[in-house]
């Protein structure tokens, strides 16, 4: 019978653990881009949570009105999601953004990569009403 040495313990302890760090350092440098057309006015939590994930907070306002705080690294790889359907009023912004985007000039180019810290405000009947960044790191 075989039996384990320390040294060949830490060995297999090291791998695994260089393994999972590569992973880790792997995984962050690719993550997907988060579409933020979803933080304009007139989305629903529901959409916003799906394209965001769960939120870090959730609380309560004084006047009643939910928030969500966010934490999020905005990736730079293309989203696999099929594109949402947009609000009428929202059109105009989404397709700006997206020739924009298409020569390079968006300015949420700037963001990739970049942890970001959002709190989102709903109104009365649980849709964006706006949106606060409170952080952003490298």
């Amino acid at each position: 019978m075989h039996r384990p040495t320390p040294l060949s313990l830490f060995t297999t302890g090291s791998l695994a653990a260089i393994l999972f760090l590569t992973g880790c350092a792997s995984s962050t440098s690719s993550a997907t881009r988060k579409d933020l057309n979803v933080l304009q006015p007139g989305t629903t939590r529901a959409v916003v949570i799906d394209e965001l994930g769960i939120p870090a907070t959730t609380s309560t306002s004084r006047a009643g009105l939910q928030m969500d705080v966010f934490t999020f690294v905005q990736g730079t790889a293309a989203s696999k999601k099929a594109p949402r359907p947009v609000e009428p009023e929202q059109a105009e912004q989404t397709e700006m953004l997206a020739l924009l985007e298409q020569n390079g000039t968006s300015p949420l180019a700037a963001l990739s990569g970049k942890k970001l810290t959002v709190q989102v405000n709903y109104d009365e009947a649980g849709r964006v009403k706006d949106t606060v960044l409170l952080r952003m790191e490298k």
